[in-house]
């Protein structure tokens, strides 16, 4: 048997360790990112917090059969070292900035934007708030010698790694000088800033959509579409923490876990 589980935007919350113990004999767990930026928990409880997560992650891969992946948010990259976009995100939390990116500074090699699992049948592809094919055009994943879609994760990783202001709601306003919708709504945004409607207006008619099933927070749910009413199975949104769900998927099913 195998099992991953998704668990959605974290904001400071501590729930997610209820969720790890309970599924103990997960293979893969992954974060999908916003570990800061909360309006409802004080900054010294949301660093603690987000260095359990790290920790975390270090215990659970001393067993070489289990991964921990924790992914970058919108919420998380102005704290990131090196990153220029600062305070312009709701919930900045300008008395952390300092302890917030030494924290990145000290963990870089933990965190990462994208991670693809599965199999070419069971591909799932998943960052912070999903992959438009528009934005991996404008950011040149075609001007490598890559066949089709399968290196995505690989190739966002190695763009964050040097390049981590390519993600930045800055960087897409100086590619687009013309409407730019302020809340992430438009189909060539970055993986941490698309927003749902957007993310599959852009990839109607492309590869990418055959290719992966996505697994996105970033934009909040009242429930996860665990039918695919609205998304034809083909992505799964799951910033839901707050309404108690997350994401189970186990020998390539999916279910809604429970808080």
């Amino acid at each position: 048997m195998s099992k991953n589980i998704y668990i959605g935007d974290i904001h400071g919350r501590d729930v997610w360790k209820q969720i790890v113990e309970k599924h103990g004999d997960a293979d893969n767990i992954v974060f999908i990112g916003d570990y800061f930026d909360s309006f409802d928990v004080d900054g010294l409880t949301q660093l603690r917090n987000a260095q359990d997560i790290v920790e975390f992650k270090k215990f659970q891969e001393l067993d070489p059969s289990k991964k921990v992946y924790l992914l970058i948010g919108n919420h998380d990259i102005h704290y990131w070292p090196g990153v220029k976009d600062r305070g312009g995100t709701s919930g900045f939390q300008s008395t952390m900035m300092f302890q917030f990116e030494q924290f990145f500074r000290e963990n870089e090699d933990m965190f990462q934007m994208a991670v693809s699992l599965g199999t070419t049948i069971n591909r799932r592809l998943c960052t912070h708030a999903g992959v438009s094919a528009k934005f991996l055009k404008d950011v040149g994943y075609w001007t490598h010698s890559y066949g089709d879609e399968s290196h995505v994760a690989e190739f966002l990783n190695d763009l964050f790694k040097h390049k981590p202001n390519e993600f930045t709601f800055h960087s897409y306003v100086e590619r687009y000088m013309g409407f730019v919708d302020g809340y992430g709504n438009n189909e060539e945004q970055s993986p941490i800033w698309i927003r749902p409607n957007s993310l599959q207006r852009a990839n109607k008619n492309e590869d990418i959509k055959k290719m992966y099933v996505q697994i996105v927070g970033h934009t909040q749910q009242n429930h996860i579409d665990i039918k695919g009413k609205t998304t034809g199975g083909k992505y799964y949104y799951i910033d839901t923490l707050a309404v108690g769900e997350y994401l189970v998927e186990v020998d390539g099913e999916f279910e809604i876990g429970k808080i």
